[in-house]
Order: C-alpha cells, then structure tokens, then sequence
C-alpha cells in the first residue's frame, strides 16, 4: 500500500512538471521580459510640422504653435521624464513587502573510523541529503509572515538505525506582530506613503513648469507678431522720413533752405533706415527661437525654412476681464504648485509619525507551529536486537513522510512575547524634531507661494489694463 502511495505521489508530480510550463510559459516569459528587460522611454522624434507647411511656407496659427510646443518641445520631454523617475522611486519603496522563496540543496558524504562498538560499524559511511524550502513575506499593514520547509534523506550503515534510509520533514510557520513600535508596518510603508505622495508633487510640479514653458512660448509668439509688425512701423517711418527728405532736398534746390538744414533729413533717413534693418533681423532671431521651441531647428528641411505667423493682433476679439478677487481665487484652486506645496506638509506629518512609532517600546507577538513526518525503510528493533529472528523491512518513502506532514499527526506550536524598552532615542527624536521643523518650514514655503500668486495676478491685471489705455 506504502509502495503504491508513492509511485502515485512520484507520477502526480512528474505530471505537474510537465503541465505547469506548457500552462506558464507565456506569463513566466512575459513576467522575464518585463524584469529584467524593462520598458525603456525613447526618445521621439520631431512630428506635426510637415502637415503645417504650405506654398514652401511653415504656416502658424497661436494654437497651431502651441500643439506643436506640447508635442516636439525638448523642456517639456525633459520634464515628463521626472514622473517616470518619481514612478521609479514607488516601485523601489514596495521592496520591504516583496515576497520571498528560497530554494536550497545539500549532499554530504561522511566516512570516518569507529573506536567502539555502539556506533554501529567499524567504519561508519553515512550520506546526508538535504532540501529546504523558505517563503517570507511583510503584509501590507500585518504581521510578518514565515513559512519553512526542511527534508532530510540520510543514509548510513550503521546497524542501529531505525531508519535506513531515513527521510525526515519538517514544516513550521512563524508570524510576529508588532504590537506597539512598528505597528501596522509603519517603518515600511511610510516611504512608500511618502514616494507615492512624491510622484503626486513631481507630477504637479511638471504641470507648473509645463504650464510656464507654455506662457513663455506665448509670450515669444506674440513677440514675434510684435517683431513682424515692427517691420511695417519703420518702412512707414522710412517712407515719411524719404519724403521729408525729397521735399527738403527739393526746397534746397529752390533756395528756400540752407545747405546746412538739408543735412537733418539725410541724417533722419539713414537712422530710420537703420533702425529698419535692425527691426528686420530681430524679427529673423524671433523667428529662430519660434524653430527651437517647436523644434524645426532639428530638421534640415525646416531648418531655415520661412514661418508665416497668421494671426493679427488688430482684429483679436475684445475680452472682458474678471474682477481680481475672482481670478486670485481661480489662481487658487488651479495653480498646481499650490496644491504641490501641501503635499510636502503631508509628507512631513508622515515622518513625524514614524517617529513618533520609533519611541515607542518594541513589543512583538510571535506565533509558530508546524508538523512533522518520518519515512524511510524501517527496520525492526527486535531484529536488531537478536531477541527475535530477523523481520524483513517495511519500504516506505517521501509519500509515506509528507502524508505524516500533512496529516498533521506530529504538531508542534508555540507563542511569545518580545519586549524592548529604549532608554534613549537620540536618533528617533531629532527625526521628530527635524520633521516638525520641515512642516513649519513648507507651511511657510505654501504661504509664499500663495503670496506669490496673488502678487502675479495683480501684475496680470495691471499688465492688461496698462495695454489698453497704450493701444
């Protein structure tokens, strides 16, 4: 019967172990791709500008300009680049809870000469053979949890054993709670709080920069319009200036004026006539940081090539300005680095319960209990005592031995307590203090911030009304 429950047991797991990996392949390769082959972020190339490009010409509208700088801007792709970091940074904080299996084998061969005869052989040869098999896992807010797995095959020809071979397992569990310092994991997870709430901040971050990288592409557009327009101002200038000259020049011929007065006029038209030149290449140097911010400068076919900015500021539609407490309070609840700074109080409040955790006594309950099961060819004591003629052996194996394990017929379980009293926590409590003083500190940072925004959204205001009373 023994024999028969081990070669089922034997044929059962030979037919796992060719089932799994026909079943597992796929995810095993896919689960190895992704470890130790990662995603990695390409760098992507220059794109949207040959659908803008009309007559030879590179045509542009402000929101045509602006989808071009989200898409091809080397600032914003170096910004993104901080959340795949910070992402980074959460992954690397769950490590602490990341399971582990351990598989190990040893095979020892001892032979050794006996000095008396209760060892049972002149020269003793025994062969130990040893598996072992471990998991532990951290649990998110609970305990840590152990499970080990220990079998021993030993082979000897020495005559008083019992057992020869023997095969010997051993299953035991252990879990410790903590129960006062380190509750609920709290040293574990309050870097992966933190990083998480890092990857919150970086990214609002990234919008504020992002957001700023697009204001100041605006404002180089409409600087540019500024810089075309420009051009047309000092032609017109030119053009007044030629024909005060020509009439001056005319008078001259007449007598009406003095050769001497003649030489305003000529001195007049060249300065306009400078002043247009250097009109024309700021428009040009205009134009060249339009390139790099949309990225053309990348491309040699769009390079040097013309850019038409389409959009005039003559017939813009009139627009209604909101009262300033409004917009202040619309700054408010937008305004993403706002929103980041309190974040980072967040995270300091986090340190300080850690802390606080770390002051505590270190009290932990630890729970443990396990099975055992013995196998092997068992030879009878009568026989080896001579008291009765020799039995012949009982055959059993690694069947017998883990049906003994998992039948639970030898248990074994245990608890206790751990109690650690700090007399003194220097460490502990200048991290407390360093945490309290970082939360002052952000709160202040916050309140700047906010005064800051206030402060740009009067200028704005102020900004716009000064235009209309100049135009």
């Amino acid at each position: 019967m023994n024999r028969r429950r081990a070669g089922a047991v034997n044929r059962l797991l030979f037919f796992l172990l060719l089932l799994v990996p026909a079943q597992a392949e796929t995810n095993f390769l896919r689960t190895y791709l992704e470890r130790f082959h990662p995603n990695v972020i390409q760098e992507r190339d220059v794109a949207g500008l040959e659908a803008r490009i009309s007559n030879g010409k590179l045509v542009l509208h402000l929101d045509d300009f602006i989808a071009l700088v989200l898409k091809n801007s080397t600032d914003i792709r170096l910004t993104q680049l901080d959340v795949y970091t910070a992402t980074d940074a959460v992954t690397a904080a769950q490590a602490p809870f990341d399971p582990l299996l351990v598989f190990s084998f040893n095979a020892t061969r001892n032979i050794s000469r006996q000095f008396n005869q209760i060892n049972g052989a002149a020269t003793l040869n025994s062969l130990n053979q040893t598996s072992h098999a471990s998991y532990q896992q951290t649990l998110g807010a609970g305990p840590t949890v152990s499970a080990n797995f220990n079998a021993v095959r030993s082979s000897s020809n020495n005559q008083f054993n019992f057992f020869n071979p023997s095969i010997s397992d051993v299953l035991s569990v252990n879990i410790t709670q903590p129960l006062l310092q380190g509750r609920g994991n709290l040293r574990f997870r309050a870097p992966l709080q933190i990083a998480r709430t890092q990857l919150v901040i970086t990214s609002q971050q990234d919008q504020a920069r992002i957001a700023d990288t697009v204001s100041a592409a605006s404002q180089q557009y409409w600087e540019s319009i500024r810089a075309r327009d420009n051009i047309r101002v000092q032609e017109q200038s030119l053009a007044l200036a030629q024909k005060s000259y020509d009439r001056d020049k005319q008078a001259l011929e007449l007598g009406a004026l003095s050769r001497l007065d003649i030489f305003q006029s000529e001195s007049t038209v060249a300065q306009r006539k400078l002043d247009l030149i250097q009109a024309q290449y700021a428009y040009k140097e205009s134009l060249d940081t339009l390139r790099r911010l949309i990225g053309a400068d990348l491309k040699p076919q769009t390079r040097y090539i013309d850019i038409s900015l389409e959009d005039d500021p003559s017939v813009m539609p009139a627009f209604e300005l909101p009262p300033v407490e409004q917009a202040v309070a619309k700054a408010m609840r937008d305004r993403p680095e706002l929103s980041a700074a309190g974040k980072l109080v967040s995270i300091d409040e986090i340190n300080a319960r850690a802390a606080r955790n770390s002051l505590q006594p270190q009290l932990d309950l630890t729970l443990s209990g396990g099975s055992a099961g013995l196998g092997g060819n068992q030879i009878p004591v009568a026989g080896i005592l001579g008291s009765a003629p020799p039995i012949a052996y009982v055959r059993s194996g690694l069947g017998d031995s883990l049906h003994q394990l998992l039948s639970f017929n030898t248990p074994f379980y245990g608890a206790g307590l751990t109690l650690g009293l700090p007399i003194r926590s220097s460490a502990a409590q200048a991290q407390l203090s360093d945490a309290l003083v970082n939360r002052t500190r952000d709160r202040y940072n916050a309140r700047q911030i906010e005064q800051q925004i206030v402060l740009q959204v009067k200028t704005a205001n102020n900004e716009v009304e000064l235009a209309r009373e100049a135009i």
